[in-house]
């Protein structure tokens, strides 16, 4: 494999996986009805012994407070939305199958965000981001109704009601 080739594996093909299963552990933790509170908490334990696990990995640990900013800024971020998610889902009911598409648009933001502030814009394909981004706007307005009844399935269910008689 090339370093290219690599990187896609090991920067989004695995974390992809990984990703999708925490977000089915985010539906069976809502379902065993932990408080949002213990959620967040067990969520950073386990983000926690990830970084022991890495730190007793490497023999030089090169950090300041002035540099972990950055990383705490992300650790804020993503447990807010996840917190988030979890209200949606235990408080609203909502379907994680809908909303799970609905935040990783957060990859428009990314994506806009790196372009400008990195500068990547200068080694990008600029139209086939324009084109991948024309699609996952289109892929969150489908998948944002995929939980509304059809017009068709509500009119079988009126045509089906018997009328009430006295």
């Amino acid at each position: 494999m090339t370093n290219a080739q690599l990187g896609i594996l090991i920067g989004g093909i695995v974390p992809a996986v990984l990703f999708g299963i925490s977000g089915l552990f985010q539906k069976f933790s809502a379902q065993q009805g932990v408080s949002l509170g213990a959620h967040i908490v067990a969520i950073g334990i386990g983000v926690c012994l990830v970084g022991i696990v890495i730190c007793g990995m490497h023999q030089q640990q090169d950090y300041s407070v002035k540099r972990l900013i950055p990383s705490l800024i992300i650790g804020a971020s993503w447990g807010t939305g996840m917190l988030l998610v979890a209200i949606a889902i235990t408080k609203y009911n909502a379907s994680l199958s809908v909303v799970t598409p609905l935040y990783n648009m957060n990859t428009l933001i990314t994506v806009l965000a790196a372009l400008i502030i990195f500068a990547e814009w200068k080694d990008a394909n600029l139209t086939k981001l324009i084109i991948g981004t024309g699609l996952i706007i289109l892929g969150g307005i489908l998948v944002s109704g995929a939980n509304e009844p059809s017009e068709d399935k509500a009119l079988k269910e009126i045509e089906n009601k018997p009328d009430f008689q006295e």
